[in-house]
């Protein structure tokens, strides 16, 4: 396939190139607004779990689609105001009022219309108010852009918080993020391109092919939108993964093409003979790196699903630009590739001969395999030994630079009001027969009177708890004639429709800590009243509850899912058995030293003043599980490339130790080149704002610093010497079954313009 396609590229490039840009086009006009099309909703919830049925409830059945917003009012800079003055109430309420009339607000709660004492902050100069606005299929975003307009006072200065400012404020950081790191990584990668290649020509095409790569698989990301919900983060993986590795697949083939152009080969003999070699371990190794990916689908949550979903994009955006663009670019070029070079070039080519310093640092590590191996393997795992105290919990507000808002709302609560109650436990139940009759009352109190007793619970909100001094008679009778009393009318509109009702337990527990989640453990081991038929228990702790499980119970799967699919691929282009083992293996250990490395840094805190952000002393599950994914298939996509090329050096010269040099010797300088490459782009993600893409970029640049030194220098070599032709060994029928499909070896046939 591959010789045809080179056949066929180098008779009719200019065709390949129009298409080219025909595609290119469509897929930049199309995909421009991508990130407008993207949602802030990030899709954590486990679907069919306690908390999603109790969100889906409180919409559906309670007719309760909305989603809080906090306003922070506080005096201005030098003015000494509290919130007790009545000038200070009519700020308040002046700028409440407005807001209530804005589009998309259900309501407005207050401490001058609750007289909640918690609503005032401890030195009573701050309060805030809670805003319901109407979710709607964009989460409300409209409805708080429209109502910022309203935040207006000439005496109080008034912020915005909690979960869907946080979201707001993340969305914007993140856009000027990927737009500031792209174009870094375009300027750096273009200067150590040409310190790589030595011809500005030559350096320019893998640049080409990664804009290419970030244009086409935004239009493809914008395009799953017409189907389906995508996460904003998205757009982030995209970027990264995809610029990452265009830039590799580009230098891997270009680097080919050079280096068979120097053999003296005609022009379609080139261009075959690259496409068979560079482009075939392009094409596994992006279809290894894809299908890791595309692993993340298995988890039930859609966060996960669209990070494998945009992973996947990337990457085969990637291969497919760079096997189906680079040719009729080189082609085209010819030996106008190294015109302009720089005089590094002729010693750059020289070194890339059989006796070069990788070839001498390889037979080196060879004959001292056993004490390399060792060495390398204690020092894996010195480096994961952090993992030992690894804390997994919620990320907040605090993911966000200091200057952010929302950030400044969430911290301005956690210090001045230290009773504040914002993200109760959401019970929504079913009754039998009307939840406001007899039957449904009874259960409602006695329920009521298991949860005030539970450690932890402050309060619960609902209709059996309006007034400690009333008792179950005095609710029958309340709920007998609502329209005679106010107070029951309200609950009932509030708390109530027909059989289905709700709950709110507040806590004294920092939702984000384990005595939260635990509290929602043992609410759901209640044993209920005859009369509610079912109860959901929602809310954050509720909802982290799920997503920990739901990570405990799929992520072992996705990994089994992600080692089986590399492992059978790794099969299919090298034909052993033995050898898909060894990398899974060795990219674990590798792993291991990475995970070590984020706990080090995003846990502990260490290196924070530098990186610039606040540690929280946990790291956020999602993380970790993408990083897995992302991780393990970058290091298997160097193990492709090193391992195709000592195959086919053991093809020619039938000797194990001199197929490894020469394989060592012919891949080692691109990939180094490759990891140093690819940890711009990486390095470049990381200095964003958002601890969240931070981690994902520095956990990455780590894993290929790792994997780039101490697994493909010392690791794999040593191993492979240990072993020794076993290493090449599969069992009679799958070896036929490789020989059958002949999907790694190529025979050189004849390739005519």
């Amino acid at each position: 396939m591959f010789w045809s396609l080179g056949r066929q590229t180098h008779r009719s490039p200019w065709l390949f190139l129009l298409a080219a840009g025909l595609l290119l086009a469509l897929a930049a006009a199309y995909g421009a607004d991508v990130i407008r099309h993207l949602s802030l909703a990030p899709g954590w919830d486990v679907p069919e779990s306690g908390s999603a049925n109790a969100r889906r409830q409180l919409q559906r059945q309670l007719g309760r689609d909305e989603t809080p917003l906090i306003l922070l009012f506080r005096p201005r800079p030098g003015d000494a105001g509290k919130v007790a003055d009545p000038a200070y109430r009519q700020a308040v309420e002046t700028v409440l009022e407005a807001v209530g009339r804005s589009p998309g607000v259900l309501g407005v709660e207050s401490y001058f219309s609750s007289a909640e004492r918690t609503m005032v902050s401890s030195q009573g100069d701050m309060t805030y108010a809670l805003v319901r606005l109407q979710r709607g299929n964009d989460e409300g975003i409209g409805a708080y852009q429209h109502l910022r307009r309203y935040l207006v006072s000439d005496r109080l200065m008034i912020q915005t918080g909690g979960e869907l400012a946080t979201y707001v404020d993340a969305r914007q950081q993140l856009e000027r993020d990927v737009r500031r790191a792209e174009w870094i990584s375009f300027g750096l990668l273009a200067v150590l391109l040409l310190w790589v290649f030595g011809s500005p020509l030559a350096a320019a095409l893998p640049l080409v092919v990664g804009g290419v790569t970030v244009v086409v698989s935004a239009a493809l990301l914008k395009f799953c939108t017409l189907w389906m919900e995508v996460t904003v983060y998205a757009a982030n993986v995209v970027s990264m993964l995809g610029l990452g590795l265009a830039i590799d697949y580009g230098l891997f083939i270009v680097s080919r093409f050079r280096e068979e152009q120097a053999r003296g080969h005609a022009a379609a003999q080139t261009l075959c003979i690259t496409l068979a070699t560079a482009g075939r371990t392009v094409a596994f190794s992006g279809l290894t790196v894809a299908a890791s990916l595309f692993c993340l689908t298995l988890f039930p949550q859609r966060f996960f699903q669209n990070m494998g979903l945009a992973g996947g994009i990337s990457v085969a955006a990637a291969m497919v630009s760079s096997i189906l663009l680079l040719p009729p670019l080189l082609t085209l070029l010819g030996p106008n590739l190294n015109r302009f070079a720089l005089p590094t070039l002729t010693r750059r080519q020289a070194s890339q001969g059989g006796s070069g310093a990788w070839n001498g640092f390889s037979h080196f590590v060879m004959r001292h395999a056993r004490l390399v191996l060792l060495g390398a393997l204690l020092l894996l795992g010195l480096m994961g030994l952090p993992l030992r105290h690894m804390e997994i919990g919620p990320a907040d507000s605090k993911s966000l630079p200091a200057s952010a808002e929302s950030r400044q709302v969430q911290e301005t609560l956690e210090r001045a009001f230290p009773h504040t109650e914002l993200s109760p436990l959401v019970l929504t139940l079913r009754t039998q027969g009307a939840a406001h009759g007899e039957a449904g009352l009874t259960a409602l109190y006695a329920l009521t009177q298991q949860l005030r007793a539970l450690p932890g619970v402050s309060r619960v909100e609902g209709l059996t708890c309006l007034e400690d001094s009333l008792t179950l008679a005095d609710y029958h009778l309340l709920y007998r004639y609502p329209e005679a009393f106010p107070l029951a009318s309200g609950a009932l509109a509030q708390f109530a429709r027909g059989d289905h009702t709700v709950l709110f337990v507040r806590y004294t527990a920092d939702p984000a800590t384990p005595a939260a989640r635990e509290l929602v453990r043992r609410i759901r081991a209640l044993t209920l009243p005859p009369a509610i038929l079912d109860m959901e228990v929602g809310g954050f702790p509720a909802e982290h509850l799920d997503y920990v499980d739901s990570l405990a119970q799929w992520t072992p799967r996705v990994i089994a899912a992600i080692v089986a699919v590399i492992g059978v691929l790794l099969f299919l282009m090298l034909g052993s058995l033995l050898l898909p083992l060894k990398a899974v293996l060795t990219n674990l250990l590798s792993l291991s030293a990475t995970f070590g490395g984020l706990v080090w840094v995003f846990q502990d805190g260490n290196l924070s003043g530098l990186l610039g952000f606040t540690p929280q002393g946990k790291l956020e599950g999602t993380v970790l599980v993408l990083i897995f994914a992302s991780a393990f298939g970058l290091s298997i996509d160097y193990e492709v490339f090193l391992l195709a090329r000592v195959k086919e050096m053991r093809a020619k010269a039938r000797d194990d130790i001199q197929a490894i040099a020469a394989g060592m010797q012919k891949s080692g300088p691109i990939i180094t080149s490759a990891a140093l490459l690819i940890g711009v782009v990486l390095g470049t993600f990381a200095m964003g704002e958002v601890v969240f893409m931070k981690a994902m970029g520095v956990g990455l640049l780590f894993s290929v610093i790792v994997d780039a030194t101490l697994v493909r220098m010392l690791l794999v070599p040593a191993s492979l010497r240990l072993m020794g032709h076993r290493i090449w060994w599969a069992p009679r029928p799958l070896r036929r079954l490789y020989k059958r499909f002949n999907v790694s070896e190529h025979k050189e046939h004849p390739c005519h313009s």
